[in-house]
C-alpha cells in the first residue's frame, strides 16, 4: 500500500513538473455570476448573501433565510456566446449553511468544415457538421459561523471544471476557494483566496481529429497538456449609512493577482492589483440602483498615445415578498471598440 500512494504521488509531482503556469487560465470566471455583483463591479466580497454566495464568498452563506435559488442569464455579441449561471443555498442549522452553484459559458452551432471536401476534392456542403465549445465550472461551497468570535465567518468551495471544444479537445481541473467574512453592525469585511491550491486543467486532444487536415497542411497536432493557475486574493469592505428609510452602501476593495505583470493601475514583476469601486442605493430594502466601477488600464493605441479605460456597470432591483429581481447594464468602453451587455437574474428565497 505504502508502495502505491510512494508511486501515485511520485507520478502527480511528475505531473505538475511538466505542467504550465497560465495567466489566463479559466478566465471565464472572471467574468462573474449574478447581476447584483456585476453592477457592482464585483466589488461584492464583503456584502453577497445567499445562493450567489457561493461563487463570489462561501462564508456569506450565512446571511439569507432558508433556502435561496438564483438563475442569471447573460449573452455576448449578439447572442454568439451565452452565459448562464445557475445557484442554490440552503441553510442546515443556525451556524452552517451549504451552496451548489454552476457556471456555462458557451458558443453553440459552430460550423465544422474539415470534412468539407470529398475524396475527390469536391466541396460538399452536407458534410459541414456543427459542435460547441463550452466551459463548465460546478462549485460545492459550506459556510460557517465562528460562535466565538462575534460577526465572523469562514467558508470554502470545492470547485470542479470541464471544458470542452467539440470532440476535438477536453479538460478537466480541480481547484479550492477559501474565504473568509466578519460583519458588525454597519459594517462589513470579506475576503477570499481564489485557487487557493492552485486549480490544474488537464487537457486531453483527439488527435485523430485532426489527422488528415493538418498531416495534408504540415501544421503542428496540439498536444496533451496540464495548466496551472495560481491563486488570487479579492477583498473588499463596506459600510451601510441609513437616512429613514434610505440606506447608501459604499464598498471598495481589490483583487491581487500573484502572476507578474498584468494590465492594470498597479502592476509590477511580483504581483498586479485590480480595484473596484461601487455604490448600493436602496428603499425600504425593496427598490435598488447601484453603479461600480473596475478593470482601471493604461492602454498604447495604434497611434502610440496612451488611453485610460476602465469597465462601468450599473444595474437595478426590486424585491417583493419571496421573489427578486436584478437588472445589470455593462459598458467596457476600451479603445476602438464599444462591449454592452445586459445581464437578467431571477431570485426565489423561502424563508420558512
Amino acid at each position: 500500500m505504502q508502495r502505491l500512494l510512494f508511486t501515485l504521488l511520485l507520478l502527480f509531482l511528475c505531473h505538475i513538473v511538466f505542467s504550465q503556469v497560465v495567466k489566463y487560465g479559466n478566465d471565464f470566471l472572471s467574468i462573474g455570476a449574478g447581476a447584483r455583483a456585476l453592477s457592482l463591479g464585483g466589488g461584492c466580497i464583503a456584502t453577497s448573501s445567499g445562493a450567489e454566495a457561493s461563487f463570489w464568498n462561501p462564508a456569506n452563506l450565512q446571511h439569507f433565510g432558508k433556502l435561496e435559488i438564483s438563475a442569471t442569464h447573460d449573452n455576448y455579441f449578439s447572442g454568439l456566446a451565452n452565459y448562464d449561471f445557475v445557484a442554490a443555498a440552503y441553510s442546515v442549522d443556525t451556524v452552517s449553511d451549504l451552496g451548489l452553484s454552476l457556471v456555462r459559458l458557451g458558443v453553440d452551432d459552430i460550423q465544422n468544415t474539415l470534412q468539407l471536401f470529398d475524396a475527390e476534392g469536391n466541396m460538399d456542403f452536407d458534410r459541414i457538421s456543427y459542435f460547441s465549445v463550452a466551459d463548465y465550472a460546478i462549485f460545492f461551497s459550506y459556510g460557517r459561523k465562528i460562535q466565538h468570535i462575534r460577526g465572523l465567518s469562514v467558508g470554502s468551495s470545492v470547485k470542479l471544471i470541464y471544458r470542452h471544444e467539440g470532440k476535438f479537445a477536453n479538460a478537466v481541473g480541480f481547484g479550492v476557494d477559501l474565504a473568509a467574512s466578519w460583519r458588525r453592525k454597519s459594517f462589513s469585511a470579506g475576503v477570499v483566496l481564489r485557487d487557493a491550491t492552485s486549480t490544474f486543467d488537464v487537457w486531453n486532444v483527439d488527435k485523430s481529429q485532426f489527422d488528415s487536415v493538418f498531416v495534408s497542411t504540415g501544421n503542428t497536432i496540439p498536444e496533451n497538456s496540464t495548466e496551472i493557475i495560481p491563486p488570487s486574493l479579492r477583498f473588499s469592505v463596506a459600510y451601510k449609512f441609513k437616512i429613514k428609510d434610505f440606506i447608501i452602501s459604499p464598498e471598495t476593495g481589490a483583487t491581487v493577482f500573484f502572476d507578474g505583470h498584468r494590465n492594470y493601475l498597479v502592476s509590477g514583476e511580483m504581483l498586479s492589483i485590480n480595484p473596484f469601486f461601487a455604490c448600493e442605493f436602496s428603499y425600504k430594502g425593496i427598490v435598488f440602483l447601484r453603479g461600480g466601477l473596475t478593470d482601471f488600464q493604461k492602454n498604447n493605441n495604434l497611434y502610440l498615445s496612451k488611453s485610460f479605460s476602465f469597465v462601468f456597470s450599473c444595474g437595478a432591483g426590486i424585491a417583493f415578498k419571496h421573489f427578486s429581481f436584478d437588472y445589470t447594464f455593462l459598458n467596457t468602453s476600451k479603445d476602438s471598440y464599444d462591449y454592452k451587455s445586459n445581464v437578467f437574474t431571477l431570485k426565489v428565497n423561502f424563508l420558512n
